[in-house]
């Protein structure tokens, strides 16, 4: 009612002219379905939009005086107030985690990244996933500021928006409609013909239909066109990498932005807005922007200003390298193995040093520690853990739970171990809990396990021993088994895990939901390093000689600790008195 009294003067005087002064139960839901007929005929949508699905004719009124009011007080109403109508219908609409809106600060962000793209007369957005008409419609504000839109010279703006939900797709030709364009309103996917100036989407995540929407969105571009798509932070880096060698291959891929996780009102999932063209059959260099520390945190959310577009818009179109943004060739992304996950491409410590690099590192520390010998070697050829070992997930909740509740009277019990029995690459689980191991022999772990925390604060890792073998992994750990111990040490496996640079790698590859969370594929994707058995255990014994080094110096230090208080009590109280010469 709203939408027709601000937007369409006509029929809300078909509307009011309808209403009677009195009436009964069955008057007031004819004049729901009425409202629902006009807006729909004002959006050009009858054919489209099945009237039978809006929310108002689930509306059951139980008298027509309080939908007489509604009409008289929508009377009254200003756009202003449309807007907080609207608003206030996302708050509630968010609430559950089935309908997500674009926040604004990223339907801004993506409208930008737009501005700098030449664009002159007539111009067609395509948005195959509308929900709710947020990045068409900021496209339509942005369009309205000559400032904003300094590469475009625009004679009209047509607009053409799908949505599999008519009830949304409804709410996204209003809100369009208030803009001021009228959009083209669809159900089933079907691209215009000539393709679109600008794809800008914010398509539905998970079930591997990522790859999907991303080939629909450039499918979907004319000769000339530019595809701005919001992605979860998964889609650069899990699953099969062939569309993600296509699009770098024929030169698709213009750029990819990682935005802050928590930026949206009911997950905080992260995101990464990728900016595509039509296939030129030629490779291309990609642009990548780490954009997660951009933002201020407002409550539990993450809120973008407009400097913070104006910054990341500016990193996007930099010539050069800058803080958080890249330029990486073809081959930059081939030795990634196709990750386009940015902050893979700004921090370069997991990738395989040059000699001369590695050289001048060791030998600056060389002055300080006691070095093994060792000479410059050419990289070891690296393979997927998935290869070599069977990662697995701990004892799924639900059973553990049941198992330890019956551990007071099961006939077989073993300890449970937790995150926090991991430490420095041990377990130390004395206060380990117990469970009935009947029914889990699968869960049980083996001497040479390795452990690995995959939930909240993970990075924590442990090779089980004999003492351990048999015991239970806790849910939130995974368990890697190698499969060859001819090939691959467990104990050098689990060096490998415990080094910095691949804590921070498979950081970056976690989950984010309300926690970071590690899926036994994502870790089963990392490449390792594989040397001949031998190099593994002199590696080994390499870093165990640093370590007793360490302990070693740890020793002398807590020792002067310790006598630096003593020796001051008496030498301050005079019990004892320096002497000239060698100190004793």
């Amino acid at each position: 009612m709203t939408y027709l009294r601000l937007y369409d003067h006509d029929r809300w005087s078909q509307l009011t002219r309808s209403v009677p002064p009195d009436g009964d139960p069955g008057m007031a839901r004819r004049l729901v379905l009425r409202v629902v007929a006009l807006a729909d005929e004002s959006l050009a949508g009858s054919d489209v939009l099945n009237a039978s699905d809006a929310p108002p004719i689930r509306l059951r009124p139980r008298a027509f005086e309080p939908l007489r009011k509604v009409v008289k007080l929508v009377a009254a109403l200003s756009p202003a107030d449309f807007v907080r109508l609207r608003a206030a219908y996302l708050r509630q609409a968010s609430i559950g985690p089935d309908v997500i809106s674009t926040p604004q600060g990223i339907a801004r962000t993506m409208v930008a990244l737009l501005a700098f793209i030449p664009a002159d007369g007539d111009v067609l957005i395509y948005d195959p996933f509308a929900r709710f008409g947020e990045l068409p419609g900021e496209f339509v504000r942005s369009a309205g500021d000559p400032a904003a839109m300094a590469s475009h010279n625009l004679a009209a703006v047509r607009i053409r928006v799908e949505h599999p939900d008519t009830a949304e797709l409804r709410l996204a030709g209003m809100w369009l409609a208030a803009s001021g364009t009228l959009a083209e309103l669809a159900v089933t996917a079907a691209p215009p013909p000539g393709g679109a100036t600008f794809v800008l989407t914010n398509p539905p995540f998970g079930n591997r239909v990522e790859d999907t929407w991303l080939r629909h969105c450039v499918d979907s571009l004319a000769e000339n066109g530019r595809a701005v798509v919001l992605m979860p932070y998964s889609a650069g880096f899990t699953g099969n990498a062939t569309m993600r060698r296509e699009l770098v291959e024929q030169g698709a891929l213009l750029a990819v932005v990682a935005l802050p996780a928590r930026m949206f009102s009911n997950t905080t999932v992260g995101v990464c807005v990728w900016l595509l063209r039509r296939p030129t059959g030629r490779p291309g260099s990609v642009r990548f922007v780490d954009a997660r520390n951009r933002g201020r945190v407002r409550g539990a959310h993450v809120k973008f200003d407009e400097t913070d577009v104006a910054s990341i818009v500016a990193a996007v179109t930099a010539k050069d390298r800058t803080e958080c943004s890249v330029l990486a060739t073809p081959e930059d992304i081939q030795a990634q193995g196709y990750s386009l996950h940015p902050p893979e491409h700004q921090d370069r410590r997991f990738t395989r040093s040059p000699a001369d690099v590695a050289r001048a590192e060791l030998e600056a520390l060389a002055t300080k520690v006691d070095m093994p010998p060792y000479t410059i070697g050419g990289g070891w050829p690296g393979r997927p853990l998935n290869e070599l070992c069977d990662v697995r997930n701990g004892v799924w909740a639900a059973s553990l739970k049941s198992a330890v509740a019956r551990a007071g009277t099961a006939g077989v019990t073993v300890p449970v171990v937790h995150p926090r029995h991991l430490r420095s690459g041990i377990i130390e689980a004395a206060d380990a809990p117990t469970a009935d191991a009947t029914s889990l022999d699968r869960y049980r772990l083996h001497s040479g396990d390795v452990l690995w925390v995959r939930t909240g604060a993970m990075g924590q890792a442990a090779l089980v021993r004999d003492a351990e073998s048999g015991w239970l992994p806790h849910t939130n750990l995974l368990r890697l088994r190698v499969i060859d111990p001819d090939e691959l040490d467990p104990a050098y496996l689990l060096a490998f895990l415990r080094q910095r640079a691949i804590l921070a790698h498979i950081r970056e590859r976690s989950i984010r939901s309300t926690t970071t969370s590690l899926r036994p594929k994502i870790l089963g994707e990392l490449v390792m390093p594989l040397p001949p058995l031998t190099a593994q255990r002199d590696a080994l014994a390499a870093l165990a000689a640093l370590d007793d080094q360490a302990a070693s110096l740890q020793r002398r230090l807590e020792a002067v600790r310790a006598a630096q208080p003593v020796f001051g009590q008496h030498l301050i109280d005079g019990t004892i008195v320096l002497t000239e010469g060698k100190a004793v």
